[in-house]
C-alpha cells in the first residue's frame, strides 16, 4: 500500500472531478480527517492510500443508488 500527503491526493481527487464532472471527488483535508476519526480510512506514515479513498467513495456510491 503506497501512502501519499493529503495535498497529493486532494490535487489528485480534485483533477478526477474535472475529469468525471463529479464532485464527489472535490473533498477537503478535513473531510478526510473525519473519515479517519470515524474509522472509514485510515492514514498511515506517509499519509493516505489513495485506492483506499476511491473504494470509500464508491462504496457511499453504491449505499445510496
Amino acid at each position: 500500500m503506497n501512502r501519499v500527503p493529503a495535498k497529493l491526493v486532494l490535487h489528485l481527487l480534485h483533477q478526477e472531478a474535472d475529469r468525471r464532472g463529479d464532485d464527489r471527488y472535490r473533498l477537503k483535508a478535513a473531510t478526510l480527517r473525519k473519515w479517519v476519526q470515524r474509522g472509514h480510512i485510515t492514514r498511515g506514515g506517509g499519509g493516505y492510500d489513495l485506492k483506499e479513498i476511491l473504494n470509500y467513495l464508491d462504496s457511499r456510491e453504491s449505499k445510496s443508488a
